[in-house]
Parts: C-alpha cells; sequence; structure tokens
C-alpha cells in the first residue's frame, strides 16, 4: 500500500526590497501590501519580507526560510545590476554572476525567482542556470507597472508550482498591465526558463512533494508520467533516468535519515524529558551528520513529542536512565514526577531513596524507603520488598553520629531491618553480613561469627567473600580462647588474597 500524504504544501514567498536613500523613491511598500492583500485568503500561501536588504542577508534569508518562490523589487541598474544597500543606507551592485552563483546553493527549494527592478532581463537570465522560471525586465519599468505585474502574478498563482502554473500566472500578470492602460509596459516583463535539465529537475521535485515513500504502484504511475514529460522536454533517456533515480534515492536516503533521527530521539527521551543541554547539543550533530533540516527536525520533534507517553511508568523509565548515568538529581526530578502521577509507586519511591543515599541524603533516603515498604505495591523487575527493608537498613548504617545513643539506636532499626530482609529472603549473603557486622558493634561477637559463617556459606563472590574471612579472623583474635579459628580464618583470608593477586576466580579457592 503506497504510503502518500494528501494535503498540500504551504508555498512559501520571500520578498526581499532595497531601496537606497541615494536613489529614486520608490513605493515597495505599496507592491508589498499589494500582493499580501491577494495572498490573504490563499491559506496555501506564506509570505515573509525583509526591508533594506543589504548582499550578507540575501543568502542567510534564503538559507534560513527556504522559499519556493524569492521576489526582489528594487532598483536595478541598465548594466544588470542589482542595487541593494549597504551599512549606511547608500546603493551597493550585485553584478549577475553573483547573485546568479548564490542560487546554485538553494534550487533543492528555490523554483521561481522574481526580479521586479528595472534591467533585470541580465540578471534573470544568470539566475535561470539554476532554476527553472526566472521572471525579470527587459529595460525600465515603471513603479506602477511592477506593482500590477505582481498584483496579477500573485492573484492567479496556483499553489502547486508546477512550470504551467507560473507560466500562467506571469500572462496573466503581464494583462494586468495592460488593463491598467500601460499599452507599452506589457512588453517589458521577460520570463526566462531553465535548461531543460534544470526545468525537468523541478517539475521532479513537484511532482514528488506528495510522496511520502518512493515505492509502490503511485509512484511507478509517476515515474512513467515523468518520463514522458522529460523526453517531451528533449531529454534523452539516459538524462531522465538519472534524474529519477537520483531523486528516488534522494527521498529513500532523506526517509532512511529521519527514520535514525526519531529513533535516537525516541531512546534519550526514554531517559530524560525536557532534553538536557548535552542531549541537545547531540540531536544537532546527529542532524549534521544526517543532512536534515531545521524543517525536518521540527517536524520530526512534533510527530515525537504529540506521543510522548505522560504516565508514571515513563517517568519512572528516564529516572532509571538517568540514574544509570550518575544523574541522581535529574534522576530524584523524574521519580518525583513519576509519584505525582502515582502515589502508591513503591519501585519509583525506592529508586529516589537509592539516588538519595548516593548524595548521601541518608535520612531523607530512609523516607523513601519507608514509603516503598508501606505502599508495598508496583515494584519494577529489578526491586521488591525484601530488598527495601535491606536498603533502609544499610542507610541507617550509613549515619554518622557523634551521640552513641542516637547511633546505638540507628544500630538497633538497621538490625530489625536486616531481620525482615533475611525473612523475605533467607539465601542473602549480604543481609547477613550486615547483621554481622552489627552483633560485633554490640560486642555480642557469638551472633557476630554465625552471621557472618552464613554470609560466607551463601556467597560466591571471592571479593565479599575474602572481606567475610577477615572480620571472622579479627573477631576470632580478640576471643583469647579462639585462636585456631583465628589462624584458620587468617589463613582462608590470605588464601583469597594470594588467588586474588594471582587472578584466580572464587572456584579456584578451596578452604
Amino acid at each position: 500500500m503506497d504510503n502518500t500524504a494528501t494535503e498540500k504544501q504551504t508555498l512559501r514567498i520571500l520578498f526581499l526590497a532595497s531601496e537606497p536613500s541615494n536613489m529614486a523613491k520608490l513605493h515597495l511598500g505599496r507592491e508589498l501590501q499589494e500582493v499580501r492583500n491577494r495572498l490573504s485568503a490563499n491559506a496555501y500561501f506564506e509570505i515573509k519580507d525583509q526591508q533594506a536588504v543589504k548582499p550578507d542577508d540575501v543568502l542567510q534569508t534564503i538559507l534560513n526560510y527556504k522559499p519556493h518562490i524569492v521576489h526582489f523589487s528594487g532598483h536595478g541598474q541598465d548594466t544588470g545590476e542589482l542595487c541593494f544597500e549597504d551599512e549606511r543606507g547608500n546603493s551597493k551592485v550585485i553584478p549577475p554572476e553573483a547573485l546568479a552563483s548564490l542560487f546554485s546553493l538553494v534550487n533543492d527549494y528555490v523554483k521561481c525567482v522574481i526580479v521586479n527592478t528595472c534591467y533585470s532581463e541580465v540578471q534573470a537570465t544568470a539566475i535561470a542556470q539554476f532554476v527553472p522560471v526566472v521572471i525579470g525586465t527587459k529595460k525600465e519599468i515603471t513603479d506602477s507597472a511592477a506593482i500590477k505585474f505582481s498584483t496579477g502574478f500573485y492573484t492567479s498563482l496556483d499553489p502547486d508550482l508546477t512550470q504551467n502554473s507560473l507560466k500562467t500566472a506571469f500572462k496573466r500578470g503581464c494583462i494586468a498591465i495592460q488593463f491598467d492602460g500601460k499599452l507599452e509596459d506589457h512588453l517589458l516583463p521577460v520570463l526566462i526558463e531553465g535548461s531543460p535539465e534544470v526545468r525537468f529537475s523541478s517539475e521532479v521535485d513537484t511532482a514528488f512533494l506528495p510522496i511520502s515513500t518512493p515505492k509502490g504502484l503511485v509512484v511507478q504511475t509517476l515515474i512513467r508520467g515523468l518520463t514522458l514529460t522529460g523526453k517531451k522536454m528533449g531529454l534523452t533517456d539516459a538524462v531522465v533516468e538519472m534524474i529519477l533515480e537520483e531523486k528516488v534515492n534522494k527521498l529513500t536516503l532523506h526517509n532512511q535519515s529521519v527514520a535514525e533521527y526519531e529513533k535516537y530521539l525516541n531512546d534519550i527521551l526514554r531517559d530524560e524529558f525536557p532534553l538536557s543541554d548535552a542531549s541537545t547539543s547531540a540531536l544537532l550533530q546527529l542532524q549534521n551528520g544526517l543532512g536534515l533540516s531545521n524543517e525536518d527536525i521540527l517536524l520530526i520533534k512534533d510527530k515525537v513529542f504529540k506521543k510522548l507517553p505522560d504516565t508514571a511508568e515513563k517517568w519512572f523509565d528516564r529516572g532509571r536512565g538517568q540514574s544509570d548515568l550518575g544523574n541522581f538529581d535529574k534522576a530524584i526530578e523524574y521519580y518525583t514526577k513519576a509519584i505525582e502521577k502515582d502515589q502508591d509507586y513503591s519501585a519509583a519511591y525506592y529508586d529516589r531513596g537509592y539516588c538519595h543515599v548516593q548524595l548521601q541524603d541518608y535520612e531523607v533516603a530512609i523516607t523513601d524507603y519507608t514509603k516503598a515498604i508501606e505502599f508495598n505495591n508496583k515494584w519494577e523487575m529489578l526491586t521488591n520488598l525484601s530488598l527495601a527493608y535491606y536498603s533502609r537498613g544499610h542507610a541507617y548504617l550509613s549515619i554518622s553520629s557523634d551521640d552513641e545513643d542516637k547511633t546505638h539506636a540507628f544500630r538497633t532499626l538497621a538490625l530489625n531491618d536486616f531481620d525482615k530482609s533475611i525473612e523475605l529472603k533467607p539465601n542473602d549473603p549480604n543481609a547477613y553480613y550486615n547483621r554481622g557486622l552489627i552483633y560485633e558493634f554490640f560486642n555480642e561477637f557469638d551472633k557476630a561469627t554465625i552471621e557472618f559463617k552464613k554470609s560466607y556459606e551463601l556467597d560466591e563472590s571471592m571479593e565479599t567473600k575474602t572481606s567475610t574471612a577477615v572480620r571472622l579472623a579479627k573477631i576470632y583474635s580478640t576471643i583469647t580462647f579462639q585462636t585456631d579459628e583465628a589462624k584458620k580464618w587468617t589463613d582462608i583470608a590470605l588464601n583469597f588474597l594470594n588467588k586474588k593477586k594471582n587472578g584466580a576466580m572464587v572456584s579456584d579457592v578451596k578452604d
């Protein structure tokens, strides 16, 4: 099934006016207003103007706006130069070749240029090397005739922008001069067509405007029709085929670039929203690398942001993404958004608590862990109630205080949490290890050794088994009648350290 657009494209017109202070006064504002009046009732036209145009303004304005029609209005010299303004507002001429070279850079979208000044035929002929339809004047043209031509031209202009519609609009502009009684002036405007290759390429661009995917029966039919058109223009089969193939390849590549940019944008938005400066900069580099225009990007973002889910789960995912990157403040912001949308989202409370721990805000973290435990609802894949008890216990252990009573109270609370964690997950070596630390702090060494041995038994990591063996060796060294146990665990710890130094795995260690 063909994927084609049905809406007409808006036709963009750029009206550039220049009236140097050291030259005769014209009615450029009146001409612009007449053009606006003619186009105001048609939703398919959009017009932008720039007054007092300087040479440096022309290229940048065209690149930024990407017009389909460029309309120059002002003064021209009998040698073919156009008159722009310098920094002081005086006349500065631009030769035909310079202006023509500009349009070689923008002929992907500029399909018609109107040079509504005196003696602009030379300029028009130079520009026609790159633009399919250029309108100029043979010699002097009165201010009134220039205005009449513009109003007549835009009154009958069809937004399909085909060369036939441009020719029809040109004829209507000439007739408008005649109807105003300027019987001689109607001979002054001149339409100059580009080469057959330039005109056919433009025709192909226009015909492909409603096509979003260059395949299917509709595209095959279109290509057949364009092939016949190209032959009628006098082009060889090889030239016609080359231009059509280039268009199809360009559209295919453009679609691939759009899809790639959209994928990266969606991926980033899963981790963060709104976009950070770093992400915006990275996407700009991607845009430049893919050769996408600002207009392309606006369309992509409009599509993506319209479909952007605003759910608790999506904000949670963004929080997790920022947490993985170490952006804990931003992650906390996103987890908070998730909680605002779903106030009993235990995983969001838990992960926000984790971020506060990384920022050493332990008491705030404990509040979040407590909420996660109280709600005990909507746990994500990597979180659960046992882990919430364990993490709250670890946060209690992490709080430092010069007050011994407070420290003792925090250790007791931590012990209670590790008890609950083990009750829910009996084979967690970390919970036993931390419970051993607390018993060691309370000088309850018998209980501490039981916990550490249980942790050692369950643990599969050489790194943490080494730490556990060291703790056991230390405890037994403080108990005078346990020298054999102290030696045993010291040897085990040293054996682990030697194996680690030699790059051995835990499975290589015998105890």
